[in-house]
């Protein structure tokens, strides 16, 4: 059907003298279809290759035939190159789509069953050997009386223990919870909410509009600011922790800034340790952006992101 329409095309700019390319709205869905029938992209490109080695020649003997100038012949074949490259580009638009989409997919299942694993194993497992130090204190208390002495080792172990729960509750509910419901902003002020550290300021500025961000790509902002927010809140110790996130349709630009203890990003790297820079290079290659962390011990830490919008081609 598409070689076709862009035979059509050529015959129409071959009489017309001008190159017209219409019926291409339908290639975007054209590509993710193809993709999921198991068509690779290098199939859409071999022939569109083979259509167009048959095409000229068809066209070269049109024109002749109908005694055409080669201006209209010129023309005829603009608009065999315009129909082949179009369906191309937009076919591998809706190619790449479908494959984000994919693995956005396997992303939140990967999520949803990480978030079992820590409930079902980890949690359980951590529950259980806090009842088991329950049971030894009620034991010592019940064999000595009143006068049982506290052992400062099984208070530290409840603590560890209990705060352990409590993070792993929160890990929990963070997995299971959808990334952004709503704005963008009102997203990454409910995250900084949900980890109750009321006494830290956070000043945020949200730019531009969220319609301009492909819902995927919204997704993986959220999830790098989010992490930033994280370490700022919980392993830095900032005081004050600020946010600005400039939206534009063909790009967008964050900021994340606190003035906790900071840390050596080249020696955290080498230690293998550093998993957060690890999510926030990984999510920026997937939108295609940048990263840049600047950081030093006892001078904070700014995060700059970047990552392109791409603009669909207005079709004919």
């Amino acid at each position: 059907m598409q070689a076709r329409r862009i035979f059509d095309d050529c015959v129409r700019s071959l009489s017309a003298g001008a190159a017209t390319v219409v019926h291409i709205t339908d290639v975007f869905d054209l590509g993710s279809e193809r993709v999921r029938q198991g068509a690779h992209l290098t199939h859409s490109v071999r022939a569109g290759s083979i259509l167009s080695d048959l095409a000229m020649t068809a066209l070269a003997d049109c024109a002749d035939q109908l005694g055409a100038p080669q201006a209209d012949l010129f023309a005829a074949l603009r608009a065999l190159q315009q129909g082949i490259g179009l369906r191309l580009e937009s076919g591998s638009i809706g190619y790449d789509a479908y494959l984000l989409q994919r693995v956005r997919e396997a992303h939140e299942e990967g999520r949803r069953r990480l978030a079992r694993e820590i409930h079902d194993h980890i949690g359980n497992s951590v529950s259980l050997a806090l009842r088991q130090i329950e049971l030894y204190e009620l034991e010592c208390e019940q064999a000595a009386g009143d006068s049982a002495p506290q052992s400062k080792h099984v208070d530290a172990a409840k603590e560890a223990i209990l705060e352990t729960i409590a993070r792993s509750r929160e890990l929990v509910s963070e997995l299971r919870r959808p990334g952004v419901t709503g704005s963008l902003e009102t997203a990454l002020r409910g995250f900084a909410a949900s980890l109750g550290r009321t006494g830290v300021p956070l000043q945020m500025w949200v730019r531009g509009s969220d319609q301009w961000i492909p819902g995927s790509v919204t997704e993986e902002l959220f999830i790098m600011v989010r992490e930033c927010l994280r370490n700022a809140y919980t392993h830095a110790g900032a005081a004050n922790v600020v946010v600005h996130i400039d939206i534009a349709p063909h790009e967008v630009h964050a900021e994340i800034i606190d003035n906790g203890k900071g840390f050596d990003v080249r020696a955290l790297r080498a230690t293998g340790h550093g998993n957060g820079l690890l999510i926030l290079q990984e999510r920026s290659d997937l939108v295609g952006g940048t990263v840049n962390i600047d950081s030093a011990p006892g001078r904070g830490t700014r995060v700059t992101l970047w990552i392109p919008i791409a603009q669909e081609r207005p079709t004919a």
